[in-house]
């Protein structure tokens, strides 16, 4: 293994959403595993509040959403992880929209939070990465981003846009391969928030979900990417 390093990622850990035993797992096994790349891929934050429902309707659930207990767990994370790479998911990109609302308390509050995640990441010696199409980090010639598409093949949509990648924002792990003479694989890392969050108690897709992360080896071009997942009402057994 002459020259190779190991990395893992992980995402959709959604603040005070995140699941006690999926954090103490990933934890575990970033303390065994050692990485010299870490990658938070997005959504590290839930943010409940500041969704556009939540914020057009004050009878809205989400309306009342802590934001503090929120900002604080998903910042606790983000330091107990130590990631070298963080990036923005749809969940913060929230806050860089709602920085310019003509309303002055909400544009403070998103400003303010912005602030706290910026220098969490300067903290952290961390790079912070936009959420964008164009958007992403490479390590190994695979690229890391949160993910933008949201349907049955997704995965599969992702490799074929981007090529050889891994991301989150499916809440679900899973591997499949693009449809083109290079056949590029696509990633994903699953999440790390509990199983019976409320927004979604209803929604059938939820039945797919999965905890889990990445992991593996790289150097120069070559990446290799390995899966860990647990399933609903599982343990967690993990790689080593």
């Amino acid at each position: 293994m002459k020259g190779w390093k190991r990395w893992m990622a992980v995402g959709c850990s959604h603040g005070s959403e995140i699941d006690p035993e999926a954090r103490k797992a990933v934890l575990t096994f970033k303390d065994r595993w050692k990485p010299h790349t870490t990658i938070h891929l997005g959504d590290f934050l839930d943010l409940a509040a500041f969704r556009s429902g939540a914020v057009r309707d004050s009878n809205d659930a989400d309306h009342a959403a802590n934001i503090s207990d929120d900002l604080s767990d998903g910042i606790s994370f983000l330091h107990e992880l130590a990631p070298q790479m963080i990036l923005c998911g749809n969940h913060e990109a929230r806050l860089w929209h709602l920085a310019s609302s003509p309303n002055a308390l909400l544009a403070h509050a998103a400003t303010l939070t912005i602030q706290k995640i910026t220098d969490t990441a300067t903290k952290l010696r961390a790079t912070l990465q936009p959420y964008g199409i164009r958007e992403y980090v490479e390590i190994g010639g695979t690229k890391f981003l949160h993910g933008y598409m949201f349907n049955t093949a997704a995965i599969r949509d992702h490799a074929e846009a981007f090529g050889d990648c891994v991301i989150a924002h499916l809440h679900r792990v899973g591997h499949e391969r693009a449809r083109n003479l290079g056949g590029a694989s696509g990633r994903c890392v699953g999440m790390l928030a509990r199983f019976d969050m409320e927004y979604a108690s209803t929604r059938r897709a939820t039945l797919a979900w999965s905890q889990g992360f990445s992991y593996g080896y790289y150097k120069d071009k070559s990446c290799v990417v390995y899966l860990c997942e647990r399933k609903k009402d599982q343990p967690w057994m993990l790689p080593m």
